[in-house]
């Protein structure tokens, strides 16, 4: 199971918010773009554009070797969105909405 950072409703908008880390088993790239992520269970390919240091630092090893996941649920939709920390910034990789549980 992973570790969950923070659970919590906004109150006017009554979103919810769960948040947790997933370690990263490896990365994927090509011509030197980040491509996909490894994690367990499979590989998490990366749908968002990432500046140029980005994909260096991750590739020289100076980025986290842990993903941060957020899955947001309010009022007509669910999304997912996973970041990866390079230093002290953060930056969106994945971000997709959910399929409807109904």
């Amino acid at each position: 199971m992973d570790k969950i950072l923070g659970k919590y409703g906004a109150v006017h908008y009554e979103d919810i918010i769960d948040e947790y880390e997933v370690p990263v088993r490896g990365f994927l790239f090509k011509d030197g773009r980040l491509e996909g992520v490894y994690v367990k269970g499979g590989i998490l390919p990366v749908t968002e554009e990432l500046p140029r240091d980005v994909h260096e630092d991750i590739l020289r090893g100076r980025s986290g070797k842990k993903l941060i996941v957020r899955e947001v649920r309010y009022a007509g939709a669910d999304v997912l969105e996973v970041y990866i920390q390079d230093g002290y910034r953060t930056w969106p990789v994945y971000v997709s909405q959910l399929p409807d549980e109904s």
